[in-house]
């Protein structure tokens, strides 16, 4: 093929030597018209063969040379893959970058050259390995913070789930521990079995003015008594030291500034402590109950807060507001104890403002003597406006407070205004002093309005004049006092403060002061 090629490649170029190569055993005279007729058939045939076969055969060394080159890189590429094509030692690659002095063989140089793709693809798989390792590397450390991330979730999880478990073990423990107290306190009772029976000086005590016994619902005697003012004299002293530890004694606000030390100048006085911590209970009016020591069991209770009237029908409005006061200092002109806990002085001031500057009238409870001679003075701008009464029953008083607007209560150091809940039961409002000491708990939006003083007294009156068809004083006192609810606050206070001193009768639903 090869020698073919060649002939043909001669012929080409030397296209008038051509018949002489390729047909040897031919004349060679070109004298003979055969001959020359030979030649030139010959000659047309090798133009002919060159146009038609020139392409064909160029292609087809071109087909071969690329396919040897191709087999070649193929089988190279075959045994890299396979394993079994085995690099040069280091040396042969030295030799190969020129290290070596040593000249190369023909088997050397093939071998070289057939290293040099196989290097470019071992790089090649191994950049693409090292590629692969990179990604595997990267997407292994994101899973190991994913799985990180999600431990840690799981962690605070279950710190949190530890926590709750923690309070609601401490929870339990402590219901438990509550329930144990009251089961103790249950079993205490059923042994029991009877309740406590009352003292047999109990009657003979009660007849004592500091000392006020305590009923039941049913109307019995119960082992309370209720100590409602200071123990003024050394017999009192000496019966409750005798029988404190067999009879439940407890305190209750109804005299002034009682337990404290009050300043009424009328009054006598006492250790500032001695009465505060003497009883283990007390029924207090106090905003701040620090006066009371710890081991003081505490009730915001009031004798007022009892024994409200009967709801009434509405009357007409006569007069604009009613006061409470006492006939026992109109001889000397309504000074003395009464008159300073009913704030006797400023009740006059009010007046020369709710008489004076805003015409109003009222009426002034028990300001006259019994002979209903004499009364208390008063501002001349009030003459003609005012009633002045003297000491009235409950009945005769509650009729002047329905057919007023509002109840005026000036008054600073009372513990127990009983008038005040009346007042609301009947529908009537309060005009209160803020500084009352007992009562303060009965005011709110619903009840009426608070002044501080004669600098906002004005200021109470004209709000209480916009706000007067706004107020619902007996809904809301009925809410919130009288015997059934007041009465039952009692029961439950002396059952779950001193079940170890005081078995209440079977039946029992609720307690009462009495007697006052």
């Amino acid at each position: 093929m090869g020698s073919f090629i060649f002939q043909f490649s001669g012929c080409l170029k030397h296209r008038s030597n051509y018949v002489k190569p390729v047909l040897p055993h031919l004349p060679a005279n070109p004298s003979s018209m055969f001959t020359g007729a030979y030649y030139a058939i010959t000659w047309k045939s090798c133009r002919l063969l060159t146009k038609q076969w020139k392409r064909f055969l160029l292609r087809l060394c071109l087909f071969v040379v690329v396919a040897v080159v191709l087999g070649s890189q193929l089988w190279q590429y075959r045994q890299v893959l396979g394993g079994q094509l085995h690099l040069p030692p280091p040396q042969a690659s030295a030799s190969l970058r020129g290290g070596s002095a040593q000249p190369l063989t023909g088997a050397t140089e093939n071998a070289n050259l057939l290293q040099k793709p196989v290097q470019v693809l071992a790089l090649r798989a191994a950049g693409a390995s090292a590629g692969r390792a990179a990604q595997q590397a990267q997407q292994a450390q994101q899973e190991h913070e994913l799985q990180e991330g999600t431990q840690r979730r799981e962690q605070q999880q279950q710190q949190a789930r530890a926590a709750q478990m923690l309070e609601k073990q401490r929870r339990l423990e402590d219901e438990h521990q509550q329930r144990q107290q009251r089961e103790q306190r249950e079993s205490e009772l059923k042994r029991k079995r009877e309740p406590t029976k009352l003292h047999p000086k109990y009657r003979e005590l009660i007849r004592e003015y500091p000392f006020q016994p305590v009923r039941t619902n049913q109307g019995q005697f119960v082992n309370i008594i209720l100590v409602r003012s200071q123990l003024s004299s050394p017999h009192h002293r000496q019966l409750y030291e005798k029988y404190k530890d067999e009879i439940l004694f407890m305190g209750i606000s109804s005299m002034e500034d009682y337990p404290l030390v009050p300043p009424n100048p009328y009054t006598g006085k006492w250790p500032a402590d001695e009465y505060v911590g003497l009883f283990p209970g007390f029924l207090h009016m106090f905003r701040d109950t620090s006066v009371f020591p710890s081991h003081v069991k505490l009730l915001l209770m009031s004798q007022s807060d009892f024994s409200l009237p009967y709801p009434a029908q509405r009357v007409p409005k006569k007069y604009d507001f009613t006061f409470s006061g006492s006939d026992q200092d109109v001889n000397n002109d309504c000074v003395g104890w009464s008159s300073f806990a009913k704030n006797w002085t400023f009740a006059k001031e009010a007046l020369e403002v709710m008489c004076g500057e805003l015409g109003m009238t009222g009426v002034l409870v028990a300001t006259k003597d019994k002979q209903n001679v004499k009364a208390c003075s008063i501002p001349k701008v009030c003459e003609g406006k005012i009633v002045q009464t003297t000491f009235l029953d409950q009945r005769d008083f509650l009729n002047y407070v329905k057919q007023s607007r509002f109840l005026f209560v000036p008054q600073v150091h009372d513990a127990s205004p009983r008038v005040a809940t009346q007042a609301l039961a009947l529908d009537v409002p309060l005009l209160m002093n803020y500084n009352l000491i007992g009562g303060w708990k009965y005011l709110n939006e619903k009840t009426g309005e608070f002044f501080h003083d004669m600098s906002d007294f004005r200021e109470s009156l004209q709000r209480f004049k916009r706000n007067e068809g706004q107020y619902e004083p007996s809904k809301w006192v009925r809410e919130h006092y009288g015997d059934a609810i007041s009465g039952a606050r009692l029961k439950d206070f002396v059952e779950e403060n001193f079940p170890e001193r005081i078995m209440l009768p079977p039946g029992t639903l609720r307690l009462f002061p009495s007697g006052a």
